[in-house]
């Protein structure tokens, strides 16, 4: 391996670093770095991290309660990072449909269909998770909807006026009061 750093402690930190990435590869979870924090906060919090390009960010072991069927012990989550003071989860790009009762079809499948939502605070500094929370999908639905209906309409009269917006796309956000009121928290 080539080292340009005679520091005992750089040529560690590569070596980590390398093994790290094989680890991960090995299991076959992402080595991008964009989502390693993803990967670390699903292992911390006994998720299974998706090992497919598309679909849920990862699987959480549920108890039959949660299950709408019977046909599996895994369900599947979204998960939004921070490294701000408090956990939040901003929910942008969501493809705006044509009509509302189109955009709710697909906020049902993308949010309310979603078990869980998980929501990780990390340290800016060392990287280290220091919080953990979800809010079921079904809540989520409920508290992200009319503020993506708010955001629906105003593009909407937008495009209505000849001002069409740059980005089209909806969003909206949990807040930490959310997570505070209907939230678990797992670290």
């Amino acid at each position: 391996m080539l080292v340009r750093s005679n520091s005992k402690a750089d040529i560690l930190i590569l070596e980590a670093s390398r093994v790290f990435i094989t680890l991960l590869s090995e299991q076959g979870y992402p080595t991008d770095p964009r989502k390693q924090r993803e990967v670390l906060a699903c292992l911390r919090t006994g998720c299974k991290p998706n090992t497919e390009k598309t679909g849920p960010d990862c699987y959480y072991e549920c108890n039959f309660v949660e299950l709408k069927a019977l046909t599996t012990a895994w369900g599947e989550a979204e998960r939004k990072s921070t490294v701000g003071k408090n956990c939040k989860g901003a929910y942008t790009g969501i493809s705006n449909q044509d009509t509302w009762p189109k955009q709710d079809a697909l906020l049902i499948k993308k949010i309310k269909n979603m078990g869980r939502h998980y929501y990780d605070r990390f340290d800016k500094k060392t990287g280290e998770l220091l919080e953990s929370w979800w809010i079921n999908g079904p809540k989520v639905y409920e508290l992200l909807a009319p503020r993506v209906k708010k955001d629906f309409n105003r593009k909407a009269a937008a495009f209505a006026d000849g001002n069409p917006p740059a980005d089209p796309r909806l969003s909206a956000n949990i807040t930490w009061t959310d997570i505070q009121d209907h939230g678990t928290q797992v670290i």
